[in-house]
This record gives C-alpha cells, sequence and structure tokens, in this order.
C-alpha cells in the first residue's frame, strides 16, 4: 500500500477552476518557493470560493502522481494534489 505526503503550498492560482461533470474543480498552482505546478483537485461543492487565475492561494492536501507537461504547448509537468482545503487570504480581506 503507497502512501501520499501531506503538504501545504502557497502560490498563485494560473487559471480559474474548471468543473468536471462528477462535480470536481481543478486548476492550477504555481508554487512560490519552488516554481513547481500542482494541480489541484477537490470537490466542487467542498471548494467554496471563487478563484481566479493570479489569485494567491494556500493549498493543504495529499501529492499524488505526476501528469507530463506537453513540450508542444510549453506546458510544465503537475504534480496530482488532492486537496483537503484551499484558503485564499487575499478573498478574505477584501470581503
Amino acid at each position: 500500500m503507497t502512501t501520499n505526503d501531506v503538504i501545504t503550498i502557497g502560490g498563485t492560482a494560473i487559471a480559474a477552476p474548471v468543473v468536471s461533470p462528477d462535480r470536481i474543480a481543478e486548476f492550477p498552482v504555481r508554487e512560490d518557493r519552488s516554481q513547481r505546478e500542482f494541480l489541484v483537485r477537490m470537490p466542487a461543492d467542498d471548494l467554496g470560493l471563487f478563484i481566479t487565475g493570479g489569485a494567491r492561494v494556500t493549498v493543504s492536501g495529499e501529492a499524488g502522481w505526476v501528469v507530463p507537461g506537453r513540450s508542444w504547448r510549453g506546458e510544465a509537468s503537475r504534480t496530482i494534489l488532492l486537496a483537503a482545503s484551499v484558503q485564499a487570504p487575499e478573498l478574505a480581506l477584501a470581503a
């Protein structure tokens, strides 16, 4: 049995979440420290935030497998991050 690493990242949402037909929200985040890209996934009903590209977010969850980037489209490889929580401090201050 494999266990995934629980991590917390802080970074910038590259794009707004896209919701799949099975109600999973998914959006890319570039971590500030390492500049690695993560593909954040969580149930859309649990997201509870309106996130746009460029929003600052903090995400905690389990890091999973890596989705290879498509070099012909200039995409970086991204680590799947199954999020338990997503916070957007700047959005909280605006409310």
